[in-house]
């Protein structure tokens, strides 16, 4: 009876997944008037496009005097795409939501529909590094997503392989994080166990662009664009109280 009921779930949970895949499909279709302010908007560009996490980061930069807005404005899959301008240079704004799979989402519409030559993401950002406060200014030369994990059954130890390790799928070779080295409120022993065991830290699968369909590569730390990097180690910034600020 259990795995009956368990069959009829996962049937309607791929049936929901479905019917919510095809709905998206259908929303986020471009009409042909759509189509058109696009390809009208596109010659205006190219631009640079703003990807932003929330209205907290948002927000600011709409009320900042450096930013003139311009009267187009594209809603499309949940997103608004603003347009506008700063300094002399064509910009596009828009907000993701939080977590990595909004943002990559909200990304490639950004470069699938819109004329785009580069782009900027900023936001606020924690902090493990002691010489850094709040309110500096902090410019990554590579970042790194650190949440995609191989969790290893409890155990087992660094000497055992991965599942799938053997097919290139997984690896020991970033390093894991041992729940037990990091116990709390115990009195009792010098070493401790936890029944999480160790994550081991995953590098990215990624297929370039200009690569061949289907053949990954693998990727930990991502360097950002090298002259956008040049370009933001020179620049200059003011706080509130109009006092200049060297980034670097």
């Amino acid at each position: 009876m259990g795995w009956r009921v368990l069959c009829l779930c996962m049937f309607l949970g791929a049936l929901f997944m479905l019917f919510n895949a095809q709905n998206a499909f259908v929303s986020c279709a471009l009409t042909s008037q759509l189509q058109e302010e696009i390809t009208r908007i596109n010659g205006e560009g190219p631009y640079i496009g703003l990807v932003i996490p929330n209205s907290f980061e948002l927000n600011p930069l709409l009320q900042n005097p450096a930013y003139t807005p311009s009267e187009n404005i594209i809603d499309f899959a949940g997103r608004r795409f603003r347009f506008g301008s700063i300094g002399d240079k064509p910009v596009i704004l828009v907000m993701t939501g939080l977590s990595v799979i909004n943002a990559a989402i909200t990304t490639q519409l950004l470069l699938s529909i819109f004329n785009i030559e580069g782009v900027v993401h900023y936001g606020i950002a924690g902090n493990a590094n002691p010489s850094l406060n709040i309110g500096d200014v902090a410019i990554p030369q590579f970042w790194a997503h650190l949440t995609l994990w191989s969790w290893q059954r409890y155990g087992e130890g660094p000497s055992n392989t991965l599942p799938l390790e053997q097919n290139g799928d997984y690896t020991r070779n970033v390093g894991y994080l041992k729940f037990g080295d990091f116990m709390s409120n115990v009195s009792w022993g010098d070493s401790f166990d936890n029944l999480l065991n160790r994550i081991w830290y995953q590098p990215e699968e990624v297929f370039p662009v200009d690569g061949i369909p289907e053949q990954r590569q693998h990727a930990l730390w991502v360097p950002v664009d090298y002259n956008y990097y040049q370009i933001a180690t020179r620049l200059k910034v003011y706080n509130s109280h109009y006092k200049k600020i060297e980034l670097f």
